[in-house]
């Protein structure tokens, strides 16, 4: 089983307030509760997710702040609100029993949450997993965690770039010392591309889990787990050498060690061969992503699945957003009350259909709002939108259109992940021009992270939409 994993969204009560918490289900068997590093989302699982998909049941949320979750609200002292945040998703999806397995910061948290959860928990699969000393955590925190502050001058751009490209060749990224050396040459652009988005899309406050996760890894946090542990040590790991001081003490019979060659493979397959160890019996359960309480939701089309929210009680119109945009950026303030958004296909959190032509990605279009509309309960369409016109001439729906971000004629640029980080500043810089040219104030760079990140995710399905507004086959 290698399809995309299905998404959906739920909103949870906590005791300092409530989170939306974004989440993937795919494959069959026990469940596997599956926490990603930081400051990547649930994403990064997604190749987890598939190899494992034919002897798990693998949920992957986006832990709180990162992804498509919301921020944990008030102050974060410690790893007990994302520990929470995972129980109480559980108890939405009514599981009984569930085994955990993390990787560096989700490995933190899969520690608190077997002791917290200990009745539910069957047991725990650490990787990336360290030692350090008090002094260590203090010293390589100290300059660790940039400052991702949107600036007019994109200068954060450069600043994730460095931190996406340094910590494939050190560990700590800011000890740039030939000790600290793990790697003779850098990732490859897309596994750079994947973190540095990842710091942009949690934006400030994102060290908050960072943190308290530094601060956890503690060989007495894992000492306190009564389930079945299985650490794994990577050979290519990039705390290798801290994971290695897992066998200066003694463990109880539930701990093993998982040690495994270096490469992806290896490692995937070390994980695997753990599963006997800490995996439940199958739960008949329902993860059929039904249980969504939030205004963002999840829609199934024949080529994937559509994200949409719902604004009011009572939603009358669809908006569409501009082309190379996605919900998180269309503003509906005026009409919000009454108005249904989503992402068009390829964009946002829609998956993107195969297609080769504007026509086949007009039908795409064309289903999609079919499918949202139904899912809305609104029965006469009215689609307002830069792709208003094209879809009339499909459906034969009803149109007010409004004005839509930036100028359809211009084409989209070229935005493929490049070693170097220009791909960032190629994007900024030609969302900034396009409303210059159009006359428009630049957005703040809040908003205008927001519309780079929109770009960055659409890059195929923009140029299909761009064609089919300029009316090319």
């Amino acid at each position: 089983m290698n399809g995309l994993p299905k998404k959906s969204v739920v909103r949870l009560g906590l005791a300092g307030g409530e989170i939306d918490l974004h989440y993937r289900v795919l494959g069959q068997g026990p469940v596997l509760l599956m926490l990603h590093p930081s400051p990547l989302s649930s994403a990064f699982m997604v190749p987890f997710m598939q190899r494992f998909a034919n002897r798990v049941t693998a949920v992957a949320p986006d832990t709180p702040g990162f992804g498509r979750s919301t921020r944990i609200p008030g102050e974060v002292r410690d790893l007990a609100p994302f520990v929470e945040a995972m129980r109480a998703l559980c108890d939405a999806l009514g599981l009984q029993r569930y085994a955990v397995y993390g990787s560096a910061t989700g490995a933190q948290i899969a520690i608190e949450l077997a002791k917290a959860d200990a009745g539910r928990v069957t047991g725990v699969i650490l990787d990336n997993a360290a030692v350090f000393t008090n002094a260590e955590c203090e010293r390589i925190m100290d300059g660790y965690f940039p400052d991702v502050t949107p600036r007019e001058d994109g200068g954060h751009l450069g600043k994730v770039w460095q931190v996406a490209h340094d910590s494939t060749l050190f560990f700590p990224w800011h000890h740039r010392k030939a000790h600290n050396r793990i790697a003779s040459v850098p990732a490859p652009a897309e596994a750079m591309n994947m973190t540095a988005l990842g710091y942009l899309q949690a934006g400030p406050g994102y060290e908050q889990a960072y943190r308290a996760a530094f601060r956890n890894e503690r060989a007495e946090r894992v000492a306190d787990i009564d389930v079945p542990v299985s650490i794994i040590r990577w050979q290519s790991s990039i705390l290798k050498p801290f994971a290695d001081r897992f066998d200066d003490y003694a463990w109880g019979d539930n701990l093993r060690m998982a040690h495994c060659d270096e490469g992806m493979e290896a490692r995937l397959g070390c994980i695997e061969a753990h599963f006997p160890r800490v995996l439940g019996e199958r739960e008949n359960v329902d993860l059929s992503l039904g249980c969504s309480n939030a205004e963002t939701r999840y829609v199934e089309t024949s080529f994937g699945q559509v994200r949409w929210r719902v604004r009011g009680d009572a939603p009358k119109r669809i908006a569409l957003h501009a082309p190379g945009a996605s919900i998180d950026s269309l503003d509906v303030a005026p009409f919000a009350e009454d108005m249904v958004t989503f992402d068009l296909p390829g964009h946002g959190e829609s998956d993107c259909p195969d297609v080769r032509d504007s026509a086949a990605y007009l039908r795409a279009c064309d289903e999609s709002l079919k499918r949202v509309a139904a899912a809305a309960g609104i029965g006469e369409v009215m689609v307002e939108g830069l792709l208003a016109k094209r879809l009339l001439a499909c459906g034969g729906r009803r149109c007010g259109a409004i004005s839509g971000a930036g100028d359809e004629r211009i084409a989209p640029p070229e935005v493929a992940s490049e070693s170097a980080g220009e791909h960032l500043w190629r994007g900024w810089y030609w969302l900034r021009d396009r409303c210059l040219r159009q006359g428009q104030t630049i957005p703040h760079a809040t908003q205008l992270t927001q519309m780079l990140l929109d770009l960055l995710r659409s890059q195929a399905a923009h140029r299909h939409a761009h064609r089919l507004l300029q009316g090319e086959p």
